[in-house]
């Protein structure tokens, strides 16, 4: 089904809604180039990204019938303050180059969120997440009233020659109910939970001790190609470290394949296993690399933080990303409650 969602005739641009995936959109994110001042990258693999979202809503802008613009919207249920409400995740918002700069992101920005709004009855959330030195993205959202609720980190944990563990187990369906009830009870006191939907047995993996769990966690592979990386960073991981022949493997040209891990469940005094079966999950797909989104108020962080290391990437790298936010409904009482919250970054929301 595709509708009509705005439409200006003086200027032939159309605004359309589609839950139906099309090449062009694919096409259009994979060439679009992420970031601004700080990391600059493009997404590979964007259709299978793309195609594991559940109730998406892809929007585009035409332009005498040229695509200039679009963004994905994932109808959703969060947790706040320790109740249900209605959401949408607004991601990969994109203009094409040549437009940028002539209100297109933020004629986007704008329809997306009035859609959003009006297909969630009287109180919900509208989200998403913006690099910190992605300003001109900031700017944009911040223009339709959008506001940080807080900021995650990207972690990176590298290892050259990770090491498989014998204990890795996939999860049953028949346990998705118990590791639903683990991860509630650890992220209890989080915002932005949403473990019924988010949950997938056949990509979250275990250690365990008998039939007891000790570390949990879910995967996603995803590959990027990084255009740019400022200050000595840049220069180490882009232009030193792939010209050493026996790192070639590890730093090849800018092509990074990776794991994004997610949904991560320790046992308290066990957090040690949650390196341990990464670096396994690591070692089976012949990957190096994997990325970890965690709010550092959030206890989880702090209690995985001392309990091993990430690698020597992480050190060079300090990426803060905003978790920009529309509330509807909220009085500001309720907002000063959320804000209060350690952030839940959820699988089922794309970074």
């Amino acid at each position: 089904m595709c509708e009509v969602i705005f439409e200006d005739k003086e200027r032939n641009l159309v605004i359309k809604r589609s839950s139906t995936l099309n090449p062009a959109f694919v096409a259009f994110l994979e060439r679009t180039v992420w970031g601004s001042a700080g990391v600059q990258y493009t997404m590979k693999d964007m259709a299978g990204v793309l195609k594991r979202i559940k109730n998406p809503h892809f929007l585009s802008i035409t332009e005498k019938n040229d695509l200039v613009a679009v963004s994905t919207l994932i109808k959703k249920t969060t947790r706040l303050v320790g109740k249900d409400y209605p959401a949408f995740y607004s991601y990969a918002l994109a203009v094409e180059p040549l437009k940028r700069g002539h209100g297109y992101g933020a004629l986007m920005a704008e329809q997306a969120l009035r859609y959003g709004l009006s297909k969630m009855g009287e109180k919900g959330i509208f989200y998403g997440y913006v690099e910190a030195d992605n300003t001109r993205s900031l700017r944009t959202v911040q223009k339709v009233g959008r506001i940080s609720l807080g900021q995650y980190r990207i972690l990176v944990i590298s290892r050259f020659c990770p090491k498989d563990d014998a204990r890795l187990k996939m999860t049953e369906e028949t346990e998705r109910g118990k590791v639903i009830q683990l991860l509630s009870e650890q992220y209890a006191d989080h915002a932005l939970m949403d473990f019924d939907q988010s949950v997938n047995t056949e990509d979250y993996f275990t250690l365990r001790q008998g039939s007891e769990i000790l570390a949990g966690i879910q995967i996603e592979r995803r590959h990027l190609n990084l255009k740019y990386l400022p200050g000595l960073s840049g220069l180490i991981l882009v232009k030193m470290l792939p010209l050493v022949p026996f790192l070639r493997r590890v730093f090849p040209d800018r092509n990074y394949h990776f794991l994004t891990f997610g949904n991560i469940y320790a046992k308290e005094g066990r957090e040690g296993e949650i390196f341990t079966l990464m670096e396994a999950l690591l070692a089976r797909h012949q990957l190096h690399f994997g990325m970890v989104y965690l709010d550092k108020r959030s206890p989880v962080y702090k209690r995985i933080a001392v309990a091993g290391e990430f690698g020597v990437i992480n050190s060079l790298l300090d990426v803060p990303v905003h978790v920009m936010v529309y509330f509807k409904g909220y009085s500001r009482s309720e907002i000063a409650d959320i804000r209060r919250q350690p952030l839940f970054i959820s699988m089922m929301d794309p970074v």
